[in-house]
């Protein structure tokens, strides 16, 4: 008790341990042991004794989460030129990379191989919802991107509008 009735206490430790570190720890003790024991030695008529280890049969694997890592867009301007330049090369599925399914379909009803879009920039106007827009022959598109630098930025958006 510590004066005015108040009792010391100790701050908790936490340890983490690895299926791996319990593996070599149990090895070694198994060695460790057989050494000690004696185990498996060998005495020669010359007085010298000599030691034979061998490890435990069973192996020991360490368990994994596969995690897939995605490449983000990480400005809207690079949205919407990824989903144009992967729609140019008929490739769906970098044009999904940083776009919603929903855009992506859209665009590759029609082919996209030798477009000639020019890109006129992003109006931010709404900061948080940038629309990219492309100048064609006959027209232009508007691409709505939704995201930030953080989480990446994806197209959800898309609009034509004819001359």
């Amino acid at each position: 008790m510590v004066q005015g009735g108040l009792r010391a206490q100790r701050a908790a430790v936490t340890v983490e341990v690895t299926r791996r570190a319990l593996a070599t720890v149990g090895l070694l003790l198994v060695v460790a042991v057989a050494a000690g024991c004696n185990g498996g030695a060998d005495e020669s008529s010359d007085g010298t004794t000599s030691t034979r280890v061998t490890e435990p049969s069973s192996s020991t694997t360490e368990e994994t989460t596969a995690v897939t890592v995605g490449i983000i867009c990480t400005t809207a301007e690079d949205a919407s030129q990824s989903l144009v330049d992967a729609w140019g090369s008929d490739d769906e599925a970098a044009a999904r990379r940083c776009a919603t399914d929903e855009v992506v379909d859209e665009l590759f009803l029609t082919d996209g191989t030798g477009n000639t879009w020019m890109s006129q920039g992003c109006d931010r106007t709404d900061p948080g919802i940038p629309v990219c827009a492309y100048t064609y022959e006959g027209g232009a598109a508007f691409l709505k991107v939704e995201g930030t630098e953080a989480e990446g930025w994806k197209v959800t958006g898309l609009e034509f509008v004819a001359d």
